[in-house]
């Protein structure tokens, strides 16, 4: 049987957008299977210890984030009902763990999964793990990426087109555009719509009656396939709307890291002179880079592949910036590497060992114990 996991953005049945991406042809096919024609006789790409995988080798589909354990970045998602899933296995649950390197985005910014309300709509790209699931044979549990509908199609610069709204059928009709305002299908979709709905309109929330033909509007979802395309739970109508709850998360996001420090993992150790060179996930707001100046003071804190550190308000390993480097970025690699001498080197201080790093401009205090692994 072929995996239920095609790569697929939105594709799923009864009526709803599909939004396949083809992909790119390749001179050189990679030795691991992918999704598109692909040879499936070959495994499922393995994820190595401390190596961020390459372009591509993720596979992307969809669903409805349903649990979740923001301490240890674990969760579930129900799945869109698509015609690469037999019927017998429409709405199952599949559990999901966010890789270290793995990252969030909601609202168009950084996102930790404590952010995400249960029932959002979320675009995914994970990995496969060998002997998962419930019948041992393998499933996609190891999560790279996770994005509501608002990050995921604000990524591709496209929006939706309202076409109609109609209160009394409770349906808001859309058209998908592209990055230059065509349309990406043939006809409309009606999306559910209630008087639960937040219609959002420049820096306040508005209401339904705001919603006109010809908007160009970004949404998020819930239900979707399950309650045919999908309810909207929000609209966003016009750029200051989108602008104003982007801005909000990246604050919120900004706030968390200075508080946990940027997670990275540890590429070289030179043991003479007490130097550490860390290369940081992606996931982070590009403008914390430039909190790290050579010169300067940081702090460093060991942690675990759920970064979850030990007791950092006492553990943290002091220690001077000698080099902030841009390298190529990739999945998970966010491209910047800092090196620095510590005054102490400790035992987390070793290659591919998993440490937060915290600017010295930053006040980093006791985080709660339920998110400390000493307790």
């Amino acid at each position: 049987m072929k995996s239920p996991f095609l790569l697929l953005c939105v594709a799923v049945t009864s009526g709803v957008i599909a939004a396949t991406v083809q992909p790119a042809p390749v001179t050189n096919p990679p030795a691991y299977r992918t999704d598109g024609g692909g040879n499936d006789k070959l495994r499922w790409f393995q994820l190595k210890p401390g190596e961020f995988p390459p372009e591509g080798a993720a596979q992307e589909f969809a669903g409805e984030l349903i649990a979740l354990d923001h301490i240890n970045r674990t969760g579930a998602l129900r799945l869109d009902r698509t015609d690469a899933i037999p019927r017998s296995r429409w709405d199952e649950t599949s559990p999901f763990t966010l890789l270290s390197f793995g990252s969030l985005r909601f609202h168009g910014a950084p996102a930790e999964l404590k952010d995400i309300p249960l029932g959002t709509h979320l675009h995914g790209q994970f990995f496969f793990e060998e002997k998962a699931g419930k019948d041992g044979k393998g499933a996609f549990t190891k999560a790279l990426r996770l994005e509501d509908d608002f990050s995921f199609f604000a990524r591709q610069g496209r929006t939706w087109r309202v076409d109609a709204v109609d209160q009394g059928k409770n349906t808001l009709k859309l058209t998908g555009l592209d990055a230059t305002g065509k349309p990406t299908e043939a006809k409309s979709t009606a999306f559910l719509l209630f008087l639960s709905t937040q219609v959002w309109k420049g820096r306040a929330i508005g209401s339904l009656t705001d919603l006109k033909p010809g908007q160009s509007v970004l949404i998020n979802l819930t239900v979707c396939t399950l309650k045919g395309p999908g309810r909207c739970t929000d609209v966003w109508i016009d750029p200051e709307s989108r602008d104003v709850a982007s801005a909000h998360q990246l604050e919120v996001h900004r706030q968390f890291q200075r508080e946990h420090g940027l997670p990275g993992w540890v590429d070289e150790v030179d043991n003479a002179q007490s130097i550490v060179t860390v290369t940081l996930f992606a996931g982070f707001d590009p403008k914390l880079r430039d909190e790290f100046v050579v010169g300067e003071s940081l702090s460093s804190a060991v942690a675990e592949d759920n970064l979850r550190t030990y007791d950092q308000g006492s553990d943290r390993m002091r220690g001077e910036i000698l080099e902030v480097k841009s390298v190529p970025a990739g999945p998970g690699n966010s491209g910047v590497r800092i090196k620095f001498k510590t005054v102490t080197l400790i035992e987390g201080h070793r290659p591919r060992h998993i440490l937060r790093l915290f600017s010295g401009k930053w006040k980093p205090d006791d985080l709660p114990k339920e998110e400390r692994l000493y307790q």
